[in-house]
């Protein structure tokens, strides 16, 4: 049945690219979709958290003066409240005396809000607690995982009960929007308030919304700066869900998100919109149209409320939008026009980064570099040579055999001989410091860094060679994903072979006579160590947000279902002989006592674009440690050694 649940209150969502950094900016866009909202008879339009200022600031919010300017914008925007109600996000600095005790850590307390306002004033609540002040909420449930550190800086509303000797609902009431002659109560919620389930008060999730409702609430709006993952709009879609069978009864549910590019200094995080209206159902009922980009969605009396379903989402190509987005707004950190220098090795990563600048910034932004040693192979030089014509991008030969000489030259001066590992270094050091560093300095350029996650865990790069650059667009795609995405470039943004297919393997990463196996190519016949594939899907359980141990493995392992849970073909081991028990633990060991030696190098990283649920940089924080093994694991590994072989669980 069509359902239309707005009477003549009229509701717009700012769904607005939000740059950190940047009020005066953000301010101008919302004071344009204000505009536009005003004209189109609007009531109350919304926008993201944390929207004048951005919501990754890191320690500027340890700033009381930081804090003081953004929340300057309000004056602007409590003007701009004539004739409509705005509701928004900003940072907000509690003077402490009458009553009110610093932050947790001494410093000054600080709320991340909601901004009520309407007709120059700000909005009161059904009922005023004498605490908080009018117009103002502060956000309820405070992440503490992932890069998330609201509780770093900010006191809860939660923090503010107990302070007070107060319940929580006695602080969570909605707020009264003046409709012609009418009062219509409107709660509101910010962000992780919608993800309460594993937040906990005697043994039941703290529902924000479901407090609101039964506190008189018609409406519920959350303002959200909710980081894009795979499938992220289903997630949301559950947990609306959720907040319906916890009620008795459900209200219009108006989700409003940002878009564009934040960082921690150490990841690159995409927003991707994604506001939705839900109604008395809990399901989705109004879809932004525009994903990724700038929307201004106006719900009125003629908006239908009937349930929707969403498009199942494809993974690759969400990551090739999240890493696209990624480069395309990172203006705020690489400047408003940036240029790339790129090494190209002719080899599948750096075919793939390559690609994805093109698409991004156009052929006329990228330089591609070859960088030739002894070692490297027509195939690759052709590879590269290839891509750069396919791209039509400017690209340059560079020889750099005489500089290895001359380097070898002065490096063994005290008469002791470099090792063969020695050269290895020294070539990655000139190709991206002596080289990449020197020419992007010249042409006034980035230069990327072109590994991908796997590397990037095994340390399989050198410091202060192709370790450098000011960004890694693919830091976050296993070796496996990057096959999948030069495939999706091909297949479907091109539409032709672009990226050389004798780059990319078969299912079981097998490769023909004619093919390039990946390779550093800096000694004679080297290959790549990785068991690409599996060793891409180990990796995820590593890295997992639920992440795994060594021993979760050898236990899925023992039990037979261990490619099951990695989601590989039994084919897949037995190509890379890990059905053996003992090529098996040699590998496993290897495996994850590299990653842990490798911390070092990681902590030097540039910053990657996040593409999945854990990322390398600051969403997955480490510390250099000594290997452990534990005692599980020395139980664990004999019992797999007695074995002859493995076996799937069906075949035991």
């Amino acid at each position: 049945m069509d359902m239309n649940m707005n009477d003549n209150f009229t509701i717009a969502l700012g769904q607005m690219e939000v740059v950190p950094g940047r009020p005066q900016l953000n301010l101008a866009t919302m004071l344009d979709m204000i505009g536009e909202a005003k004209q189109k008879s609007v009531d109350l339009i919304c926008f993201p958290e944390m929207c004048v200022g951005g919501y990754l600031l890191g320690d500027k919010f340890l700033e009381d003066s930081y804090c003081e300017e953004l929340m300057s914008y309000n004056n602007d925007l409590l003007k701009a409240s004539d004739n409509i109600a705005i509701a928004y996000g900003n940072i907000y600095v509690v003077q402490t005396g009458n009553g009110h005790h610093p932050n947790k850590d001494g410093r000054s307390r600080k709320y991340n809000a909601v901004y009520v306002m309407q007709n120059g004033k700000y909005v009161e609540r059904i009922v005023e607690n004498g605490i908080l002040p009018i117009g103002i909420q502060p956000k309820t449930l405070l992440p503490n995982y992932r890069f998330f550190d609201d509780e770093r800086y900010f006191f809860s509303l939660p923090d503010v009960a107990m302070d007070f000797g107060k319940e929580l609902r006695d602080l969570l009431s909605p707020f009264l929007i003046s409709v012609g002659n009418k009062k219509i109560p409107v709660g509101m919620e910010l962000c992780e308030d919608l993800w309460c389930y594993d937040y906990r008060a005697n043994g039941e999730p703290i529902n924000i919304t479901k407090i609101l409702i039964e506190s008189g609430a018609e409406k519920i709006v959350n303002l959200s700066a909710s980081p894009w993952t795979f499938m992220k709009n289903n997630a949301r879609d559950r947990r609306v869900k959720y907040l319906k069978k916890q009620s008795d009864s459900f209200v219009p549910y108006y989700y409003v998100n940002c878009v564009g590019v934040q960082n921690n200094g150490k990841n690159i995080i995409t927003f991707d919109g994604g506001s939705t209206v839900y109604n008395e159902k809990g399901d989705p009922c109004m879809l932004s149209e525009k994903g990724w980009e700038e929307d201004v969605m106006i719900i009125d009396k003629n908006s239908s409320f009937t349930s929707k379903k969403r498009d199942v989402g494809n993974t690759i190509r969400e990551k090739y939008l999240a890493i696209s987005n990624g480069l395309r707004n990172s203006s705020n950190f690489l400047g408003n026009d940036p240029r790339f220098i790129i090494g190209l090795s002719g080899g599948m990563d750096s075919s793939l980064v390559a690609t994805l600048l093109v698409l991004v910034f156009g052929k006329e932004k990228v330089i591609g570099i070859n960088m030739p040693s002894k070692y490297s192979s027509a195939k690759t030089k052709e590879s590269a040579r290839a891509l750069a014509q396919n791209l039509d991008i400017e690209y340059l030969v560079l020889p750099i055999e005489g500089m290895i000489k001359a380097n070898s030259a002065i490096l063994e001066q005290d008469g002791r001989e470099l090792s063969e590992f020695n050269l290895e270094n020294v070539q990655a050091k000139i190709r991206g410091t002596s080289i990449l560093s020197n020419l992007s300095a010249k042409y006034n350029c980035f230069f990327t860094n072109n590994g991908n996650k796997v590397e990037i865990a095994l340390g399989y790069s050198t410091l202060y060679g192709d370790w450098g650059g000011a960004i890694a667009p693919i830091g976050d795609l296993t070796k496996t994903e990057v096959a999948e995405m030069c495939h999706y470039i091909n297949d479907v943004v091109f539409g032709k072979e672009t990226i050389p297919e004798l780059l990319l393997p078969d299912p079981l990463w097998q490769f023909g006579e004619d093919q390039i196996q990946p390779t550093a190519e800096l000694k004679s016949n080297q290959v790549d160590p990785m068991k690409f594939g599996y060793h891409c899907k180990l990796l995820e359980q590593v890295t997992n947000y639920q992440k795994k141990g060594i021993e979760d493995i050898m236990t899925w392992y023992l039990e037979g279902n261990l490619h099951e849970k990695l989601g590989i073909s039994h084919e897949l081991m037995i190509r890379w002989d890990v059905d053996d028990p003992n090529v098996f633990l040699k590998d496993l060991e290897w495996f994850y006592d590299t990653i842990q030696k490798n911390v070092f190098k990681r902590i030097q990283c540039p910053p990657i674009i996040l593409t999945s649920k854990s990322s390398y940089g600051y969403d997955i924080r480490e510390s250099i440690l000594p290997i452990l093994k534990t005692k599980h694991f020395k139980a664990l590994k004999e019992k797999i050694l007695a074995m002859d072989k493995y076996r799937t669980y069906k075949d035991n």
